[in-house]
């Protein structure tokens, strides 16, 4: 959708573009540009697709409750919000961790207050989730080698926390290859590809897309180690390699 049929389906529904924007996960500056005709990222260009083309869009008289009970936001415990769409999916929001709270999101991540005043990041998912979800904003270039499986700086990604007590086992990494990484070494997380995880010895083996000489593998112990999150889906972005 452009911009001029945004706001002409909005209308139609009777939509302001807050009550959109709360609709979407977005904030009414969004919407705005939105409407102006600025890019649309995927994830939330099929997030208005399902908002706005309800079945009774010719209805002028649809109102704002009938489009949120087609819509209706629920949370798991966490605090992750999902929001049901006509075709039986989800859109599921988490909050996102970009660079200027990075440092300290870890002290703060779970207090409530802390994490409405941050920006959000949804994705599309067959069925609400427990566990914990955040997105992060990819700040660096350590896993941007130019291929196809690089995740450029500004990218997001969306994770998972695996909790503490999972460590001892075995970590799925080849199935979730990619994990952002807090350390005690550093106030800013790692994102790394996880090649080897030796339970017996309490370590990982961390590696880069990037094949740049500062950008070697390392050996990482858990005991290091303060929280770890696998990737689930990425938002990318093309951008100039200016680290993680």
């Amino acid at each position: 959708m452009d911009g001029l049929e945004i706001k002409k389906r909005r209308e139609l529904l009777g939509l302001t573009q807050k009550e959109l924007a709360d609709l979407v996960g977005a904030s009414r500056e969004t919407i705005i540009n939105y409407e102006k005709g600025r890019p649309i990222p995927r994830s939330k260009s099929e997030i208005l697709n399902k908002v706005l083309h309800q079945e009774s869009i010719e209805d002028k008289n649809v109102t704002l409750e009938q489009v949120k009970a087609k819509n209706e936001a629920f949370e798991n415990k966490n605090g992750n919000k999902f929001i049901e769409l006509p075709n039986g999916q989800y859109y599921m929001l988490m909050p996102l961790a970009e660079f200027n709270v990075q440092a300290g999101f870890l002290g703060n991540y779970q207090d409530a207050d802390f994490l409405m005043d941050l920006g959000q990041h949804g994705i599309l998912v067959d069925r609400p989730y427990q566990g914990r979800y955040v997105a992060f904003r990819v700040n660096g270039d350590s896993m941007d080698d130019g291929s196809s499986n690089a995740i450029a700086r500004n990218s997001i990604v969306t994770t998972r926390e695996l909790q503490r007590h999972h460590w001892t086992d075995k970590l799925r990494y080849r199935d979730f290859p990619y994990w952002v990484i807090y350390t005690t070494q550093s106030k800013m997380p790692l994102l790394k590809e996880i090649i080897e995880h030796n339970t017996e010895e309490g370590y990982i083996v961390c590696h880069s897309l990037n094949d740049s000489p500062e950008f070697t593998d390392f050996k990482l112990s858990l005991n290091d180690v303060q929280a770890l999150f696998y990737v689930i889906d990425v938002n990318k972005s093309i951008s100039k390699k200016v680290s993680y």
